[in-house]
């Protein structure tokens, strides 16, 4: 009984050290892991342009929202961006009918929000937006206007 009883644990001391020696099981699509982007202390003033449509192209793998000051364009605080699908989206559906002329845009505080999606294949996409007033959105090209929360909520 004691040999049957030995026989049982050494065998389960090998079946252990087996699978912990045998490689781990991969997928046949490599997950890529992207570095959040970090926000620069100013605001840039001529920040890169993206592309004419969409917006914001592709998978982004991550996003930062970088919140500045209206008086000066100092970075004021950064957080992830949870949802940077959702916001992908709401940025590309975005109206983007210019508004007409002499529309006013009241409640215009300065304030600006920077929002860089970075990709594991290429570099990032910035998009600057203007939450308050007529609440409008660029990539540097691209532009959108009249933004809703559908957008504004999630930054």
């Amino acid at each position: 009984m004691v040999a049957i009883t030995r026989s049982i644990l050494l065998a389960g001391v090998l079946l252990s050290v087996a699978a912990c020696a045998s490689p781990p099981h991969q997928t046949e699509t490599a997950t890529q892991l992207v570095s959040a982007p970090v926000c620069p202390d100013a605001l840039p003033s001529h920040p890169a342009a993206g592309p004419a449509s969409p917006m914001v192209p592709g998978t982004p793998a991550a996003a930062v929202v970088c919140h500045y000051g209206p008086q000066q364009p100092n970075l004021i605080k950064s957080a992830q961006v949870s949802d940077v699908k959702g916001l992908q989206s709401a940025l590309n559906s975005a109206d983007t009918a210019p508004p007409p002329r002499g529309v006013m845009c009241p409640m215009d505080d300065g304030r600006t929000d920077l929002v860089i999606f970075a990709y594991a294949d290429g570099g990032p996409v910035d998009v600057t937006v203007k939450p308050t007033g007529c609440a409008t959105a660029t990539n540097g090209t691209a532009k959108a206007y009249r933004l809703t929360g559908a957008v504004l909520n999630k930054l």
